[in-house]
Order: structure tokens, then sequence, then C-alpha cells
């Protein structure tokens, strides 16, 4: 053994005798065990996951991970993808029953509700975009309490109508901070899908600002899909409409591919559609390329409303170690608080 790793070992040693000397075992593993990381002990905020619309990955790709680390997470369903087959009230029922997420309201069509309210009135949205959803889903054994306006559009006049019967609807923000529901019953939400795509690296600060601050960060999604159903390269050059890569691209399957032209940069604006690829080139729909990324840089296609499976895990196992998991309906009825 060297003189340092000497030096080292009688450091440990003394440390562990001053800790003997001064603390009775029982209480140094007391002690120990509360320090303890692998316990969860100190963790304080939380995070608040959303997905919308209707998919059997819920059920059997999403929840599962969540429940890898411990966690929960809402959903809000169109009754019209349980009639397509898209998700089964045996997944909604198992994503409920089995891992303990909260299930809510899409509305019955999945239709703009303030375009809807002005073509057909508020009446009839009522009855038949949000009774009818909610009696439907009801009767099938799901516990509804919370609805997202598809598209997150609503005004004053249908959330007037519609929060007597519900604990919270989702409000659309660039970050989604808060320490519970509005007085509104409004709560923030941050998109992180492709169309919406947010750095790992932000997500973490984001987590990070919710245990260090003791507060909740609401994050919505719709879909989690395998690596492979994303393609990924380096930039080597860029103009205002197209990128090149260093290779031959070859495109995901899918419909509504967007392109994140730098995985490490958040784009505010919209997002970049696929127009077509060709070699090695990707020309996009939009004319600021070059302010959203340069040669070096690494990029993602894939669809628009989708996450990559290997960022999620990523960002779960984060979050596991740093912020408690809630439904919306444990914000609505103060089980956060204990943590809070």
């Amino acid at each position: 053994m060297n003189n340092e790793s000497t030096r080292g070992q009688r450091m440990l040693d003394a440390g562990l005798w001053l800790l003997n000397a001064f603390f009775p075992a029982a209480l140094l593993t007391g002690l120990l065990l509360c320090a303890s990381p692998v316990l969860g002990a100190g963790k304080q905020g939380g995070l608040v996951l959303q997905f919308d619309d209707g998919w059997t990955s819920w059920a059997t790709v999403i929840a599962p991970e969540v429940k890898k680390v411990g966690g929960v997470a809402s959903c809000f369903v169109n009754n019209q993808n349980i009639r397509s087959g898209r998700i089964t009230t045996e997944d909604l029922l198992s994503i409920q029953n089995t891992y303990g997420w909260e299930v809510g309201t899409h509305t019955w069509h999945h239709l703009n509700s303030p375009a809807y309210v002005r073509k057909n009135g508020l009446e009839r949205w009522m009855n038949e975009e949000f009774q009818k959803s909610v009696t439907e889903l009801g009767a099938m054994g799901l516990n509804i309490h919370s609805l997202v306006f598809p598209f997150n559009a609503f005004d004053k006049k249908l959330t007037s109508a519609v929060t007597p019967h519900i604990e919270s609807y989702r409000r659309s923000e660039i970050l989604s901070l808060a320490n519970g529901i509005g007085a509104d019953k409004s709560v923030p939400g941050t998109a992180i899908d492709m169309a919406h795509y947010v750095p790992l690296y932000l997500l973490k600060q984001w987590i990070d600002i919710a245990a260090e601050k003791n507060t909740l960060l609401f994050l919505y999604g719709h879909r989690v899909l395998p690596d492979s159903s994303f393609a990924t390269g380096t930039v080597v050059s860029v103009t205002s409409t197209t990128l090149t890569a260093e290779v031959d691209v070859t495109l995901p399957q899918g419909t509504d591919l967007v392109l994140v032209p730098d995985i490490n940069r958040r784009a505010l604006a919209d997002y970049f559609s696929v127009k077509k690829v060709t070699g090695k080139t990707i020309e996009v729909d939009r004319e600021d390329l070059t302010t959203n990324t340069k040669p070096g840089a690494s990029f993602l296609i894939g669809e628009a409303y989708s996450a990559r499976l290997s960022d999620f895990r990523i960002m779960l196992e984060y979050a596991a170690t740093k912020v408690n998991f809630y439904t919306l309906h444990d914000v609505a009825t103060g089980k956060h608080l204990k943590g809070l």
C-alpha cells in the first residue's frame, strides 16, 4: 500500500473511531440509514407526469417504466381512441388499478372546444363532449376527476361551466412549476414531446429546482417509443432550410416526423416538420435552421407527439433520486403536502 493509501486509511479509521466514541451504535445506525440515498430520504418536491389521447403503450411500456422507479402518473383518454382499439378498457383499468395512475377525460371527440362551442353552443359541449365522456368512462369502472381540453384550448366560458364538475384542468406553460392546483382549478403543464423538445440537461435542472424549492413540476406528453423509432446523427453543415448529416439518413416509420436540430438546445418557436430526406440532406418546412443548430451538433428525428425511451428512462431515474411522484388527484386532495 502506498503512502497516500495508508494516510487515507488512517483518516478513515480515525473518523470511525470518533463516531463510535461519541454516538451510541443504535443512533449511528439510524443516522446512516437516514442519509442513505437508496431509501430516498430527504426527497422533497414532486413530479406530476401526464399523458394525453390514449395508447396501449401506456399500459405496456410507460406505466411499467414509471413503476420501476416507484412512480405514478395521470393520463387523459379520448373516448374515440377506445372505440378504435388504440387503447382498451382493460388497458385503462390496469393503469388505474394495478399501477395506481389517475385516468381523466380528454373529451368525447377530441375537438377544439372553443370552436365547438361557437358553432354548437356551450350546453351541447357540456352534454356531448364532456358529460358523455365522463359517463362512459365511469361505467367502465374508471374514477374520473380531471379534464384536459384537446390542444389545451379553452376560454372562460368553458372553464366556468366545467370546473364545478372536476378537480383540475391544464393550461400550457413554457415552464410549469407550482405549489398545487390554482384557485381556478387550473394546473400548468409543459410538453416534453419531440414537437416541444426539452433537452435532458434542462429537464434535470427543472427537477433540481422542484426539489430545492420544494414545489411541483408538471410535465406532459403522449407516447414513449423505442429508440429504434428515431433517427439520429451529426450535423456537418446547415442552411436556412436544410441540414446535411455525416452519413445517409434513414427516416424512421411514422407520420408527422419532426426534426430536433440540436438535442442540447430547446427551440421555443414552432417545431421543424421534415419535408423530405435525400441521402444525407434533410429538408424542413421553416427557414431558421441556422439559428437552431451548427456543425458538430447531434440531431434527432421522430414522431411529433412522442419521446425517446432512453431519454424518458434517464429522466425517470434522475427524478426518482430527487423528488416524489404524484397524480393530479394526489395534488387535488393534498397528498403532496406531506412532502412539501
